[in-house]
């Protein structure tokens, strides 16, 4: 059997936010409400792949995986990448699928080179629509937009395991239809749930992503079941008491939460 665990379920900087005391920051740090590690799943397919290398990879996973998968170029997507190098895990060629320019990304510049030149990972190209067979899973990477600070690609993974079929895809800019129909065409998908509404922040343009609540009206006859993850800090739907959490339950949806298993 092989299941898909969810390691991670917050935007890049994760619950709570440095520099932040809004309500859920300082109820994730008095322990009233659940710390949120960044977006990152873990497949176990006769092996332990890891999806999106965050800041709290030391937090999610106590043994180095046999492969890892990065979506994009963003600090809670890369930077946990770091943790296989020479001055922690020091990993010997850890198979590492990215896009060609985030691999050239990490193979070019200064700390991430050292992972490259120190044989720590093994830097695998993927483009749209490339497929990786496992021992009873296809992972197969889908180009999808979304903000980019370096022009790298950004992309979600859809994983065909022998009964089930999932999709991770924790950042887009807009639920297009192109990307709503990724969410239809499998059985499971963990979408981007960054923010509740557009007026958490008062920069949401800066920042592109579907809000859940537009999310759910787009889906609402869909019959894949709709986890939503990497939460900001600031989504009401943090708080497991909030009305948002029971309306977003109410209509058949929930929130990913750390340490769930998906079996595929």
């Amino acid at each position: 059997m092989s299941t898909v665990e969810i390691l991670g379920t917050a935007q890049d900087a994760g619950v709570p936010h440095l520099g932040c005391r809004c309500e859920n920051c300082e109820a994730a740090r008095e322990g009233t409400r659940p710390t949120r590690y960044a977006s990152a799943v873990l497949l176990e397919d006769a092996g332990r792949y890891l999806f999106d290398a965050t800041p709290d990879v030391r937090l999610q996973i106590p043994e180095i995986p046999d492969g890892a998968f990065l979506t994009h170029a963003h600090l809670g997507h890369l930077t946990g990448l770091l943790y296989f190098g020479r001055e922690s895990a020091d990993t010997d060629e850890l198979p590492t699928y990215a896009t060609p320019g985030l691999g050239d990304v990490i193979g070019d510049n200064d700390p991430l080179r050292s992972l490259v030149s120190d044989r720590n990972v093994d830097l695998r190209s993927v483009a749209d629509g490339s497929a990786i067979s496992l021992e009873t899973t296809t992972v197969t990477s889908i180009r999808v937009d979304h903000r980019e600070s370096l022009p790298t690609g950004t992309l979600a993974y859809r994983i065909d395991g022998p009964d089930r079929s999932l999709l991770y895809m924790s950042d887009v800019d807009a639920l297009t239809p192109r990307a709503e129909s990724l969410v239809r065409d499998v059985d499971v998908a963990l979408v981007d749930g960054t923010f509740w509404s557009r007026t958490e922040i008062d920069r949401i343009e800066d920042v592109p992503h579907p809000t859940v609540r537009s999310s759910m009206r787009v889906l609402d006859d869909a019959d894949t079941e709709v986890l939503f993850t990497h939460l900001n800090h600031t989504n009401p739907l943090c708080d497991p008491a909030s009305d948002a959490r029971e309306e977003l339950e109410s209509a058949g949806f929930r929130v990913a939460e750390r340490g769930d298993v998906l079996e595929l």
